[in-house]
């Protein structure tokens, strides 16, 4: 009976080992592998990004990010939006009514490809990386992003609060400002 009870020990030891296997390695690597929801989906499923998720419904870019091109992007709190709208009243139901407007606001927070923190946040020089919306944002060593807006709002330089949040079709980094073009 004992060695029936280490052959079943022994058998399950060695399945369950062949089927961990192949995952440290990765990890080992220092790997980050996709998440399993898109970008749209992690937003739209956390309470701190409705005034997003509403933006970005509002101006089509939800399906954009509902698919399978690759995105970094630098996604703006709730708190964000309402500070926002402290400094500018009546400015967010004024982007909701310019979907034009807003999606170059929304742009503005994205960039392509996968970019995790150590290829955004530069440990020694200011960062300038390249948005969709055809503007640059400069992330300093502090993971400070200086905005220089030329809407004529005031949209303060923004902190990252949070980074390398993985999804299958990119990298969530999230900040406490609004970017402004």
């Amino acid at each position: 009976m004992k060695l029936h009870k280490f052959y079943l020990f022994a058998v399950l030891f060695f399945v369950l080992g062949l089927a961990v296997a192949p995952a440290v390695p990765a990890m080992a690597r220092g790997d980050r592998a996709p998440g399993a929801n898109t970008i749209y989906e992690i937003a739209s499923g956390n309470d701190s990004f409705t005034i997003l998720t509403l933006a970005l419904e509002t101006t089509g870019l939800d399906a954009a990010l509902n698919g399978s091109g690759q995105f970094t992007v630098f996604a703006p709190t709730d708190d964000a939006f309402l500070a926002l709208e402290a400094a500018n009243p009546g400015i967010l139901d004024a982007l909701i009514n310019d979907p034009d407007t807003l999606s170059a606001v929304l742009l503005y927070h994205v960039t392509e490809g996968r970019r995790w923190s150590n290829s955004v946040v530069n440990r020694n020089n200011p960062k300038t990386i390249q948005m969709l919306s055809g503007g640059t944002i400069t992330v300093l060593p502090s993971a400070v992003i200086v905005d220089t807006d030329s809407f004529g709002l005031d949209s303060p330089d923004s902190q990252i609060v949070a980074v390398d949040i993985s999804a299958s079709n990119g990298v969530i980094h999230v900040v406490d400002q609004v970017l402004i073009p």
